[in-house]
């Protein structure tokens, strides 16, 4: 995949991941109610800035660092396949969690929770994150990618 084409996927990845997460989050904890609305729309553009920063910024380096090391000696298909599965894995990891806290955060709600409640924010995060990524998000991000910036 080119740089552009990572750059694009990134950006669709992360308008598409922020605001569904996000979303659902401010759903979780506030109800189908119009300041849940309002809570999103307000954060909405800082999330999505902030997750594109932060991955291109951390989680990019981190994956291609892990990548750099789990992958010495390998060539061909084997090193497409590895990298692919490194890179999947850990940028929903590190995004995830990341997030996850950036949205406890700026909710005002990390000091407040305790150690279970956020492993179990980060548990319930991290299972919501792995089927939209894999059912909705990146499929199409994929779809888009390729129609606009074609290989």
């Amino acid at each position: 995949m080119s740089t552009k084409q990572r750059l694009f996927l990134t950006a669709e990845m992360c308008l598409g991941m922020g605001s569904i997460m996000s979303l659902i989050g401010n759903l979780f904890a506030m109800g189908w109610t119009t300041s849940a609305f309002h809570a999103f729309f307000g954060w909405w553009v800082q999330t999505i800035v902030v997750a594109f920063i932060y991955n291109l910024m951390v989680a990019s380096n981190i994956t291609n660092w892990l990548i750099s090391r789990a992958t010495v000696g390998l060539t061909g298909q084997a090193l497409l396949k590895k990298s692919s599965q490194i890179r999947g894995w850990t940028m929903i990891v590190i995004m995830c969690f990341s997030m996850c806290t950036w949205g406890l955060l700026t909710a005002g709600q990390l000091p407040a929770i305790g150690v279970t409640g956020l492993l179990m924010t980060w548990a319930r995060s991290f299972i919501l994150a792995y089927i939209v990524r894999g059912i909705l998000v990146k499929p199409l991000a994929m779809r888009i990618m390729l129609k606009v910036v074609p290989a």
